[in-house]
């Protein structure tokens, strides 16, 4: 996190969910009060009835599981928010499906959210872009911002997300 105010925040965020009933799937533990470092906490929040809509910047995912594809996008497009989505473990067709589908401003193919490139635009069409990207040739995909990254396959699961970014170079464009 950037200072530990905000590292207290979103502890703070972590403990209210768990108050209305979301389900810890990893717990967030702040390992120094006086340190902003906050390791990854994952949190279920299926069936969890008036989920706040906001945005949390963090290392704190929130797990819905959904029967369908159709379903998953349904739900992930049901936020004002959109910066970034991910589809991981999918074939051609439901990756299709789901950029075609999908409103978020940076769409993944069997990657993390993490790990955007600076050379593809970054923003989003909801309250948590500006309609305005910035990256190398803005202009290029003015009219509506949308960048995608893939991989073959997904990186095994013992990588970290920044040693996941070692490997092949992800196909990279931009929409418009």
């Amino acid at each position: 996190m950037i200072d530990n105010r905000t590292a207290d925040g979103l502890t703070e965020s972590f403990v209210h969910l768990l108050s209305s009933g979301v389900w810890p799937i990893e717990n967030m533990v702040r390992l120094r009060d006086d340190l902003p470092v906050l390791p990854p906490a994952i949190i279920d929040v299926t069936g969890v009835a008036d989920r706040p809509d906001v945005e949390l910047f963090g290392p704190l995912p929130q797990v819905i599981k959904l029967p369908d594809l159709d379903e998953a996008i349904a739900e992930a497009n049901a936020t004002r928010f959109g910066l970034s989505a991910s589809l991981i473990g999918c074939g051609s067709r439901e990756c299709n499906r789901f950029g075609a589908n999908i409103r978020a401003g940076v769409v993944n193919w069997k990657r993390p959210t993490n790990s955007a490139s600076s050379g593809a635009p970054f923003g989003g069409i909801g309250l948590s872009g500006n309609r305005r990207p910035n990256a190398y040739c803005t202009a290029d995909y003015r009219a509506y911002p949308l960048a995608s990254t893939e991989m073959e396959r997904p990186a095994p699961a013992s990588r970290s997300a920044c040693a996941a970014t070692d490997g092949p170079a992800p196909r990279q464009s931009a929409a418009l």
